[in-house]
């Protein structure tokens, strides 16, 4: 089911986020955040793909502050080798959102 933003109360749930260098999968559920970089990517957009720690690996998910389509998503992750490590995660702009789970 496609939606364009993440609600703030949302606790639960999995969501395929689509952005113009990645795709993310988050979910509430189990607090992850994955971030899979290059899949989903727009061609007719010149948009560089970074590389980040831990692509493609779960990683701690603390809070969605924001991820509404139009937009860049703003996740607060900790470091999954170190929770005492606070950071976050600023993507491109947020091209889709669906709910898979």
């Amino acid at each position: 089911m496609s939606i364009t933003e993440i609600p703030d109360n949302a606790r639960d749930g999995v969501f395929a986020v689509v952005t113009h260098t990645s795709t993310y999968v988050i979910d509430l559920t189990e607090n992850t955040l994955l971030r899979a970089p290059g899949v989903g990517r727009q061609d007719d957009v010149d948009w560089e793909v970074a590389e980040l720690r831990r692509d493609s690996q779960d990683i701690p998910l603390l809070r969605v502050r924001s991820c509404r389509v139009g937009e860049p998503a703003q996740f607060w992750v900790s470091a999954a080798d170190d929770p005492d490590v606070r950071t976050w995660r600023i993507t491109t702009p947020v091209l889709s959102i669906e709910r898979i789970g």
